[in-house]
């Protein structure tokens, strides 16, 4: 089994978390999902089934099926924490199918028939878009989805006609937050049509300075012009989070350290932990690694940090975890081995490279 793409660090990965693409797809013959039997649902799920066996995928991809209404609240909830399912397919149910490394998931039945959605670590929309360009020509091959040559893909959601594409990127912007300059960049890129949300989309908080950044309408506009919109706005939008890191380093180097040292202190040092905590801490440590304040952990430590940290993924990972308490305890003790191991790693190495560089 791979290496979870969350696990990893991709371009601009400094200030860029994660870029995906999602394509919402529906066929012609039946009704939205809303208004589909529950007998129609099944018989399509095996329909788009046989389709994925059918594919000639390539490159080794296999997408395995997950039927959401069978699994339990903090299996569902976990799948919401790692951006695989809606929280709207959490409670109502549908079916998922999935790559090993999670990079690939395709829900059934929710909002449309088919969203497709492709995930990577870092700037990498032109990778994500180019993988889920290919599945949605081999899948569209045996399901024939529903495209009018006025409006496009047909989509339950109005704003998804045309491409019915959402481009979307997850960003970490502490400084501009931090310098109240967030706001009017956040204006200035609705009126380009990219929409700057909370870390889990619309109507959630930025929890550690965390945010999402999306296209609003895929109507009259290509995929590519989508793609580069949103790519030339989260790159000004990084270009300005770097500047003003280096100012407020160097206007109080002292007070920036200490902020990250003390995040710092709190995971290596904590027995008990809520996902907030970790969230913002991790925000602090990504400021350091960065700054090159910390020494001996990069973003790959940042993103495992906070990939294996979410409450659901480890109430469903301890099931004998039953109270806030205990996940409490069972996290803070995740974060030290995290912190401890990738040290250990990065000490066992600097030897080797020490007697190389001799």
């Amino acid at each position: 089994m791979g290496e979870k793409w969350y696990f990893q660090s991709g371009p601009e990965g400094d200030v860029v978390i994660s870029s995906r693409i999602r394509l919402a797809r529906n066929v012609g013959d039946l009704p939205f999902p809303d208004l589909m039997s529950a007998r129609q649902r099944a018989a399509f799920i095996q329909r788009v089934q046989a389709a994925v066996e059918n594919a000639a995928f390539g490159e080794g991809l296999q997408l395995r099926y997950v039927d959401v209404g069978a699994l339990d609240q903090s299996h569902r909830m976990a799948l919401v924490e790692r951006h695989l399912i809606s929280l709207e397919m959490a409670k109502a149910g549908g079916g998922l199918l999935l790559s090993d490394d999670e990079t690939v998931s395709v829900m059934l039945c929710e909002e449309d028939h088919l969203r497709i959605q492709i995930m990577g670590a870092g700037l990498c929309c032109e990778g994500c878009w180019q993988l889920a360009d290919r599945l949605d020509d081999l899948l569209d091959e045996g399901l024939h989805f529903a495209f009018d040559e006025r409006w496009g893909y047909l989509t339950h959601c109005p704003t998804n006609l045309g491409t019915g594409m959402r481009a979307s990127v997850m960003v970490h912007l502490p400084a501009l937050e931090r310098s109240g300059y967030l706001r009017s960049l956040i204006n200035s890129a609705y009126k380009l049509g990219i929409t700057i949300r909370g870390t889990y989309g619309e109507g959630t908080s930025a929890e550690g300075s965390f945010y999402q950044i999306s296209n609003q309408l895929s109507l009259g506009l290509s995929e590519k012009q989508v793609r580069d919109n949103l790519a030339a706005v989260v790159r000004q939008l990084a270009a300005e989070e770097r500047r003003q890191r280096a100012q407020f380093c160097a206007e109080d180097p002292l007070a920036f350290e200490d902020q990250v040292y003390r995040a710092l202190g709190v995971l290596e040092n904590a027995r008990l932990l809520s996902h907030r905590e970790v969230i913002d801490c991790v925000s602090q440590l990504r400021l350091g690694i960065a700054g090159q304040v910390v020494e001996k952990l990069d973003f790959f430590t940042a993103a495992r940090l906070l990939g294996e940290t979410g409450a659901n993924s480890i109430a469903a990972a301890h099931p004998e975890a039953q109270s806030a308490r205990e996940r409490d305890r069972i996290r803070a003790q995740i974060v030290r081995d995290i912190l401890g191991r990738e040290r250990r790693v990065r000490e066992d190495r600097s030897p080797a490279e020490g007697r190389e560089n001799q």
